[in-house]
């Protein structure tokens, strides 16, 4: 018997997270001054807390030209951010957990468009053939 390389595959899914870049989360811990000045954006809170719920990846994209809920097409202007344009954060990994993440992370994401793909897991592996 001898084994050949093949692509061994498993469902999987990628959870999409859109939001703008000017998005915040909510520090309820700091004074509400310090709020003001010191809320890291979203997309960072989000890209963390996939990371400590065990996730395989997490990325946020940023766009450089498009537009956010129906409002004016917004671009980039050089070195100048624009914090109309929209920002994604993917998240890979199992169906049932993306949906867990999602429902126990709802303060954190209830301000922004969730949207799921289905995918496919793919890796090398040995199969035996006769």
């Amino acid at each position: 018997m001898h084994e050949t390389l093949t692509l061994l595959t498993e469902p999987a899914g990628i959870l999409r997270i859109f939001m703008t870049s000017a998005s915040r989360a909510q520090n309820r811990q700091q004074k509400p001054f310090a709020r003001l000045f010191q809320r890291r954006p979203l997309y960072r809170d989000i890209v963390h807390a996939a990371r400590a719920a065990g996730f395989t990846c997490s990325n946020a994209h940023f766009s450089h030209y498009g537009f956010w809920r129906s409002g004016e097409i917004q671009q980039t202007l050089g070195e100048i951010p624009n914090t109309l344009l929209s920002v994604y954060v993917d998240i890979l990994g199992d169906h049932e957990e993306l949906k867990a993440f999602s429902l126990s992370h709802e303060a954190l994401l209830k301000d922004t468009s969730l949207y799921f793909n289905p995918a496919e897991s793919w890796r090398f592996g040995m199969q035996p053939t006769p």
